[in-house]
């Protein structure tokens, strides 16, 4: 018999959206928590954020919403009204945990904030993830994800050296930020398994900014010197580390490589006279550890040798050379559409089929963590809005008058919004 999932027997009281919370809870999904997702009238928006490039039909959820929410229930409430706020009351009876991106002051003009309800359940774990922390002066101040990429420092380090700071291109403050809450709430449900006390958890997108720059967060509090942003390189590293193009168009982002491996490298770049160079003969001045390494000279020397190494050979020639060492960590840098293919993809089963509304078939981003006595697993699609109301309603005791009642709450407000 297989053990059980590290988060069966969990329930999860969810009220997210975007991705700050609901990835969160996505995680908590698949090591075997139930979640259930508590959606406004007109669903969580992300469903309705198609992005770009997006073919698929009006009843297939966004992509965000999707990497967000597959596995999870959904319950549609108006939690303005007092049988909407009831059936919340009554879940959070029977949860573990009350997670939650809303903004402070919502919450506490309902009636769910941490105030209201630690009293009366003292085994809750309260989770909440905000923007830029639960106190200060813009505690609730709102926040989306490149607004925090300015605000955490991390703009201001990605771009052109002589240009504009360049928003990452992908939302990993959002990400990132889930990823420290679900490692909260999992860190109180520990806490509370040994004590038996639940607790108010709280984290930020802000502070896991800081979290994923911790090294160059670092160099500026041991200099006081901030770092400024390099290109295609790396801001904290003068040496050759950076992206180089080869005479296809291929690009490599070059990183570490040892002494022989130095050496073959420009004799297989066609630039023999360089691999004996005494200013880049070891590791240390590679990584621009040393002084003369640091030098505006040195860096634009030798990062234009590296150019004109790289251009001397085509992708597939460069690709062969690096693979053929264990002694040099180089890859191509890859699209999403190469990413979601890679042999250590498929093999780690990162990306794995997945069946949505409207378009049939597909992949999603998986389970990527690894357990070999109680692994987590995928709980199937994204809900549709409202699926499970009616079901949980009735689980918790309610009339079949009362089910109807907010299922016609809820129909009436979406009518009205679409016109009918």
């Amino acid at each position: 018999m297989a053990a059980p999932q590290p988060l069966a027997g969990f329930r999860v009281i969810e009220m997210g959206t975007a991705i700050q919370g609901p990835a969160a809870g996505v995680y908590l999904s698949d090591m075997g928590a139930e979640v259930i997702k508590i959606e406004p009238p007109l669903g969580d928006a992300s469903r309705f954020h198609r992005g770009v490039n997006n073919q698929s039909p009006p009843e297939t959820p966004g992509a965000m919403f999707i990497a967000g929410n597959r596995g999870k229930r959904s319950v549609c409430l108006d939690i303005h009204t007092d049988i909407g706020i009831d059936v919340v009351r009554r879940l959070l009876q029977g949860a573990d945990v009350f997670m939650s991106n809303y903004r402070a002051p919502f919450l506490r003009r309902v009636g769910l904030d941490y105030e209201t309800l630690g009293p009366s359940h003292p085994r809750l774990v309260y989770a909440v993830v905000n923007g830029f922390g639960p106190l200060g002066p813009d505690a609730d101040r709102p926040m989306v994800e490149v607004a925090i990429q300015a605000r955490g420092g991390l703009a201001s380090l990605t771009g052109p050296a002589d240009g504009l700071p360049t928003p990452a291109g992908a939302t990993i403050a959002d990400a990132a930020g889930a990823m420290q809450f679900a490692l909260a709430i999992v860190t109180g449900l520990l806490a509370r398994e040994r004590d038996g006390q639940g607790q108010y958890v709280a984290t930020s997108s802000l502070g896991a900014q800081l979290w994923l720059q911790s090294w160059e967060v670092q160099q500026c509090l041991l200099t006081g010197v901030p770092l400024t942003r390099a290109g295609s390189h790396m801001p904290n590293i003068r040496g050759p580390w950076g992206v180089y193009e080869a005479s296809d168009g291929g690009l490599f982002l070059f990183t570490l490589i040892d002494n022989a491996a130095w050496q073959d490298f420009f004799v297989f770049g066609q630039l023999p006279e360089v691999s004996s160079d005494p200013n880049w003969d070891d590791p240390a001045k590679r990584m621009g550890a040393v002084p003369q390494a640091q030098t505006d000279t040195a860096v634009v020397e030798i990062r234009t040798m590296m150019r004109r190494a790289f251009a001397n050979r085509t992708t597939t020639e460069w690709e062969a050379f690096f693979r053929s060492r264990d002694d040099v960590i180089v890859e191509r840098v890859q699209h999403h559409g190469e990413v979601v293919d890679d042999p250590q993809t498929v093999a780690n089963e990162y990306v794995v089929p997945m069946d949505f509304d409207g378009i049939g078939a597909s992949r999603v981003v998986g389970n990527l963590v690894g357990l070999s006595r109680t692994p987590g697993s995928l709980k199937g699609a994204p809900p549709a809005l409202g699926e499970a109301t009616e079901d949980v309603m009735r689980e918790l005791g309610f009339a079949d008058s009362e089910v109807a009642t907010v299922v016609e709450q809820t129909r009436a407000i979406r009518e009205a919004a679409l016109g009918g």
